[in-house]
């Protein structure tokens, strides 16, 4: 039986702080959804360490996990970096989790080499304009697909194999130069709403693992959203993935959820939210007010 791979997590409160989404500030709420992700897998996984950069650790340094302050770049576009930093220093096999992954039951992470969360839908929509403009400048990278068709999810990414992981690292960073180098020719897309991370990690992982001919484990099944969302419900397990997870709705639930299964930790964030004035010491979310 293999051994039990590290839950790792990272946040760069940067973005959050600097209006990512067209959203407003979204660092209360990050807060609140990062500590639930993390409670919840405390439930089940024993070796788990959250990457903050100096904002996030002042709310989150008490969780009951390794908590470690790092240094970020300041980058609102490469909102993702923060988990290149974290991946790129570990020693052993590892899953990376986002702070949107909410884990209710426990998954063993049985896989050889790598596990990414599933495959993406929306190729032609969120991902063939961006590689289109990519491909002018990628045809010295031997891994580079100028059309693969497919990319993955990497909201949950693991790897098992510590060369690849690597490989993937270099290609990363091969592909943020790219990107820094011809920042100014791609703000017409940015303009349009498309994210560069998507295909400066994601799309760019699928392409090293198709040049060395590597098929990745994937935790959810299904050639759509909801063939995928019925898979993740039987296992527990959810991702509010893109601005969805920041409606007036959601955000409530989250913070009523940590309230209601984790009080004493969701009472030690909220002291710090209020001491570091992100919050006001009146402000009650309605629903624990009456609970």
């Amino acid at each position: 039986m293999k051994e039990e791979p590290r839950i790792i997590y990272s946040l760069d409160a940067f973005p959050l702080i600097n209006n990512r989404w067209q959203m407003g500030n979204k660092l209360k709420e990050t807060i609140y959804m990062t500590a639930l992700s993390i409670l919840y897998s405390h439930l089940w996984y024993k070796d788990i360490e959250l990457y903050a950069d100096e904002t996030a650790y002042k709310f989150l340094y008490m969780l009951p996990c390794r908590v470690t302050k790092v240094s970020n770049e300041k980058n609102k576009d490469l909102w993702m970096k923060s988990k290149i930093h974290a991946i790129e220093k570990q020693t052993k096999p590892f899953v990376h989790l986002d702070t949107d992954v909410f884990i209710k039951r426990k998954i063993d992470f049985n896989f050889d080499t790598i596990i990414l969360e599933r495959k993406e839908c929306g190729y032609e929509i969120h991902y063939k304009k961006q590689i289109d403009f990519f491909n002018q400048y990628t045809k010295h990278l031997p891994y580079w697909h100028s059309n693969l068709g497919h990319s993955y999810s990497c909201g949950i990414l693991g790897f098992n194999d510590l060369t690849l992981r690597n490989n993937f690292v270099n290609a990363y960073y091969d592909m943020e130069a790219i990107f820094i180098a011809h920042r100014e020719e791609y703000t017409p897309l940015k303009q349009q709403g498309f994210e560069p991370c998507i295909v400066i990690e994601q799309y760019n992982l699928a392409s090293i693992l198709d040049y060395n001919n590597i098929k990745p484990s994937l935790l959810l099944k299904g050639r759509n959203i909801n063939e995928q969302s019925i898979y993740a419900n039987e296992m527990g397990y959810s991702h509010l993935f893109g601005t969805r997870k920041y409606k007036k709705d959601i955000t409530e639930e989250i913070e009523y959820r940590l309230f209601k299964i984790f009080p004493y930790w969701y009472a030690q964030i909220k002291i710090e939210l209020e001491k570091h004035q992100i919050i006001q010491k009146d402000e009650v979310h309605p629903r624990i007010m009456v609970a």
